[in-house]
């Protein structure tokens, strides 16, 4: 089938002015080419040495996000020129491009293109101008905080954007500074620091100067380049524009606000709007969380099997073969089963997931010095004197060991929960979790070694499982609710927004830390005995699990109000049914910044605010 090259590059608009001759020895070069339908005309990050134009047919431009979803930037038909971007900046290709149907296409190699280029300037305006603008699409959908803006819209928001090149060692902006623009990390790594400390490293998805522009206040930090890189620019009226236009975007930057500035007082318009929208937008995100719920991580069933297994295995060699090794080894076994696997538990409802290194850190720290403190303060206090002498039939007893226990691993959650980072509710509840089960498995390894000190391998193993059994009754739950309390005592991001409830939070952290001890206190009085007695103790832990099961509820949904507000396209039900689908596949993602786990297709991190990258 003959085509008549030569018409169509005369007749084609980004060739006009260009000399026939030129255009003469351009078709000369030139070669029609088919593709069938899903066929791969370029793919990404492949050597550009040739260009494209369509004839028939239509082509889809795909890229990838920095998570590792394919993105669809643009569909195009007849006339369109693809694949220009790689040869005008003598680089790689910028996108995946794929036939929708049959496609025919006019392809142009470099050295022809480069001819054209040449020989008429108005061809290569037109060129750089329609590659620039692409391009800028591109670098906004990749990973952007506009994501919530229509494409269509968003194919304007490049056309105001500028790109800039800035050298290593640049700074882009100096504390104190007055505000200016909003930035835009295409390329490159830069450092952000604050009178002179380091606060954090930004690399492309990032953004900033966003803080300047919504608090009307100077520059708080400062933004030097670490390497040659590039920017997309977005003047000061122009961002204001698009904040006010649309809601989801205020929702975005109040959560970046209270992530980067807490500390900030917003200014009074910005703080009204953001915050009629974050008591709607917690109520919307109840589905969320129900959904969340539904993909939940179900990996603690399999360590319980594991660990249960191996404890259940440990138990029988014990009492068959009354070997030392044996009786050690479940002695271990029992005395981990049921704190490892409660608090597996409690980090599967936490969506932004502290490491389990972490985790296995405050588990240790735990049981290396709040129970070595807890048991001093009781020997020298308590146990040492003659109104302990009753024991726990007298409640002043169980009271008092309540305090002295509750308050150890308080001293380690506390020192964990101060400061910003630890920002969310569901932070104290998993801190809280980790600290006390970490207590308990020492406790129940020290309950267990006094019996087998005396010779009672069969009591060692009996006292064992009972309190394997009753674990997530006991002290990881106390302690779960009484690190809430110490948290809203410590959190100043609630004081900060959310001023008119100052009173009522000292108040709910005043009674969860009560009521720790309660639950604590009654746990250990002894007021009933035989049968009675584990059934108060069931009923008390029923209780404690009740509170905590509230708790893990509130924090999940201000986990998801987080996550949605950084990230509006998981507040789209189909992708959330389909991220749901998709769980066994989908991993999450970690956060280059801090570290946090986060959900498979968050775009931003909702603890530190930076850009998520699938790790290669």
């Amino acid at each position: 089938m003959s085509f008549d090259i030569l018409g169509f590059l005369r007749n084609h608009t980004l060739l006009h002015g260009v000399p026939e001759t030129e255009l003469e020895n351009a078709a000369s070069t030139m070669e029609t080419v088919c593709f069938s339908d899903g066929e791969w005309l370029m793919r990404e990050a492949e050597e550009g040495n040739d260009c494209y134009f369509v004839l028939d047919g239509k082509v889809q431009v795909h890229t990838r996000s920095l998570i590792g979803q394919q993105v669809m930037l643009a569909e195009l038909g007849y006339g369109a020129l693809i694949g220009e971007i790689a040869l005008i900046r003598n680089e790689k290709r910028t996108a995946d491009i794929k036939a929708l149907g049959q496609v025919t296409a006019l392809r142009l190699d470099r050295t022809a293109f480069e001819k054209l280029a040449e020989a008429s300037p108005f061809f290569h305006e037109s060129l750089m101008y329609a590659a620039e603008l692409r391009m800028k699409h591109g670098l906004l959908r990749k990973a952007s905080i506009w994501s919530s803006i229509p494409d269509s819209e968003l194919r304007g928001l490049a056309e105001i954007t500028m790109r800039r090149n800035v050298a290593q060692g640049e700074a882009i902006l100096r504390e104190g500074d007055p505000k200016g623009n909003f930035y835009m990390i295409s390329g490159g790594r830069f450092e952000i620091t604050s009178t002179g400390q380091q606060r954090a490293v930004m690399e492309t998805g990032d953004f900033f100067g966003e803080i300047a522009l919504l608090a009307e206040q100077p520059q708080s930090v400062t933004v030097t380049a670490m390497e040659d890189g590039e920017l997309l620019v977005m003047g000061s009226a122009e961002f204001q524009a698009i904040w006010q236009h649309y809601a989801p975007v205020r929702r975005q930057f109040a959560e970046v606000m209270r992530i980067r500035r807490p500390d900030l007082a917003i200014a009074p318009s910005f703080a009204a709007a953001e915050g009629d929208e974050m008591e709607s937008g917690m109520e919307h995100d109840l589905l969320t969380v129900e959904k969340a719920g539904a993909n939940r991580s179900t990996r603690w069933i399999d360590l319980l099997f594991l660990l249960g297994g191996l404890f259940a295995v440990c138990t029988v060699m014990a009492v068959w073969l009354h070997n030392q090794l044996w009786q050690m080894a479940a002695l271990l076994a029992g005395g981990l089963v049921g704190p490892v696997t409660y608090v597996a538990y409690i980090r599967s409802s936490q969506q932004l997931g502290l490491s389990k290194v972490r985790l296995a850190w405050i588990f240790v720290l735990s049981a290396a010095v709040a129970v070595p403190l807890a048991w001093v303060v009781e020997r020298q206090w308590l146990f040492g004197v003659d109104r302990a002498a009753g024991g726990f039939t007298e409640l002043s007893v169980p009271l008092s060991v309540a305090l002295i226990e509750e308050g150890a691993k308080l001293i380690v959650c506390a020192l964990l929960l101060r400061g910003g980072r630890m920002r969310f509710l569901m932070d104290a509840v998993v801190i809280g979790a980790a600290a006390g089960m970490g207590f308990a498995a020492v406790e129940s390894m020290v309950y267990g070694w006094s019996y087998l000190e005396q010779g009672s391998t069969g009591e060692m193993l009996a006292v064992l499982w009972v309190r394997a059994l009753l674990s997530p009754l006991g002290h990881g739950t106390w302690t779960a609710i009484a690190a809430t309390g110490v948290w809203y005592v410590l959190n100043r991001r609630h004081a900060v927004q959310r001023t008119r409830f100052v009173r009522r939070r000292q108040g709910l952290a005043a009674a969860l830390l009560l009521v720790a001890v309660a639950l604590h206190t009654l746990w250990d009085f002894h007021f009933v005995e035989g049968l009675w007695r584990v059934l108060s103790m069931v009923a008390v832990g029923a209780g404690g699990l009740l509170l905590l099961y509230g708790l893990l509820r509130k924090g999940t949904m201000e986990e998801s109000y987080a996550i949605t507000s950084l990230n509006p396209l998981l507040q789209n039900e189909l992708l959330i049914e389909a991220a749901a689908a998709d769980a066994p596949k989908a991993k999450p993602l970690i956060c280059g910044g801090c570290k946090t786990q986060s959900p498979p297709d968050a775009r931003y991190c909702a603890r530190c605010g930076q850009a998520l990258r699938r790790q290669s």
